[in-house]
């Protein structure tokens, strides 16, 4: 957001993101000052996700696994069982 807005009664300044559910909630925006507002949407992912770094997946430890992959080379080559 650019400027200073109410998203549903409270504050959201300037390069502040305001994030909602999927629950069909209403928005109500109000503008104190000139304002831009980005809207975006994005299919909800329904399972557990973790990020950290560039790497995002479903949990700490596969996180972790990644950066170790990452760290032994094993990016970018074939692996055969």
């Amino acid at each position: 957001m650019k400027g200073q807005v109410q998203v549903n009664r409270r504050e959201a300044g300037e390069h502040q993101l305001a994030k909602f559910g999927n629950d069909d909630e209403e928005i109500n925006i109000k503008a104190d000052s000139d304002a831009i507002i980005l809207f975006g949407h994005a299919t909800p992912f329904r399972e557990p996700f973790a990020a950290y770094g560039p790497f995002v997946m479903n949990t700490k430890e596969e996180i972790s696994q990644a950066y170790e992959d990452f760290n032994n080379g094993l990016f970018g080559k074939e692996q055969f069982a």
